[in-house]
C-alpha cells in the first residue's frame, strides 16, 4: 500500500472539518453516509478494519448503529487519531474499538484477519491501487467484503484541474483514477464480485448545502476562527469541489468487493 505521507492536518484544519461536516468526519454525509455504505452488507458481530479511519466517525457508528463485534480504525495522522481516540471514549465503545497509527507499506495484519474492510476517501490518495486491494483482500477472511465510498476522475476539463490544483496548494497529494480503473485495480487486487452504485448526483447536492452553509449560517464563525485569508481559502476549496462535481471533473460511488 502506498501513500502520500503529506496528507497531515493541523488543528484548525479538523475543528473546521467538523463544524461543516459534523463531529467525527472530514468528509461528506456523517452517520447517513455511512449506513449507505454498509446498505444491505452485514456488519453485526463482524470484525471490521477502517482503513483512513480520520477523525473517528465511521468507527463508532460501525459499533453503535450497526454492531460490529470490534472495529480496528488505522490512519497515518497522528493528530486526527488523537481526536479520535476523544470521540470513541465520549462515544463509550472503547472496549470495541482499536486506533492504531500506520505507515504507508503493507497492512500490519496477518491473513484472514477480518470480516469486513471498510474503505471511504481514502483509496484515492493511494498510487498503486492493485496493490493495496491485494493488501486488504489478503487481510479479509474467505467470503469477506470491501465496502466503500470513493472519488473518481471525470471529464479532464477546467473544474477538475482547478479542484486538482486546490487540493495540491493545501499540501493533499490526490491519485484519482476513473471508475473502469478503479474496477480494473479490485480484479488485479483478486476481487471478481464487484458493484459500484454512482452516487455522484446526491454528493454533488451535499456539496452544495455545504457550500450555502459556509457562505451564510457558518460565515462568521469560521471567520472567526480561520481570518480573511484562511475563510477565503475554505471558501475556494468548498466551491470548488461543488463546481467540480457540477460539472462532471468528478464522479462519486459506493463500492462492495467480496473476497470468493
Amino acid at each position: 500500500m502506498t501513500t502520500g505521507t503529506s496528507n497531515r492536518y493541523d488543528e484548525t484544519n479538523i475543528q473546521t472539518m467538523e463544524l461543516v461536516y459534523g463531529r467525527g468526519y472530514m468528509s461528506a454525509g456523517g452517520d447517513e453516509e455511512v449506513a449507505r455504505i454498509v446498505g444491505t452488507v452485514r456488519i453485526a458481530n463482524k470484525k471490521v478494519l477502517d482503513i483512513g479511519c480520520g477523525l473517528g466517525g465511521a468507527v463508532i457508528s460501525l459499533v453503535r448503529d450497526h454492531g460490529a463485534a470490534h472495529v480496528h480504525g488505522i490512519d497515518i495522522d497522528d493528530g486526527l487519531l488523537n481526536r479520535a481516540a476523544q470521540l470513541v471514549e465520549a462515544a463509550r465503545v472503547s472496549e470495541r474499538v482499536t486506533l492504531t497509527s500506520t505507515r504507508p507499506g503493507p497492512l500490519p495484519f496477518d491473513p484472514a484477519s477480518f470480516d469486513v474492510v471498510y474503505v471511504t476517501a481514502t483509496s484515492c490518495h493511494v498510487e498503486n491501487l492493485s496493490v493495496f486491494f491485494q493488501e486488504i483482500h489478503r487481510v479479509l477472511n474467505p467470503g469477506g467484503r470491501l465496502i466503500g465510498g470513493e472519488w473518481f476522475k471525470g471529464e479532464n476539463n477546467s473544474a477538475y484541474r482547478i479542484w486538482d490544483t486546490l487540493l495540491r496548494d493545501r499540501g493533499l497529494n490526490f491519485s484519482f483514477v476513473d471508475q473502469p480503473n478503479f474496477e480494473q485495480a479490485l480484479r488485479a487486487g483478486g476481487f471478481s464480485t464487484i458493484s459500484i452504485a454512482d452516487r455522484t448526483l446526491a454528493t454533488m447536492n451535499l456539496a452544495e448545502g455545504y457550500l450555502r452553509q459556509v457562505e451564510n449560517k457558518l460565515y462568521e464563525t469560521l471567520l472567526s476562527s480561520l481570518g480573511e485569508k484562511g475563510l477565503a481559502s475554505f471558501m475556494a476549496w468548498t466551491r470548488g469541489r461543488y463546481q467540480c462535481f457540477a460539472e462532471d471533473g468528478m464522479r462519486y460511488g459506493h463500492f462492495q468487493a467480496k473476497k470468493d
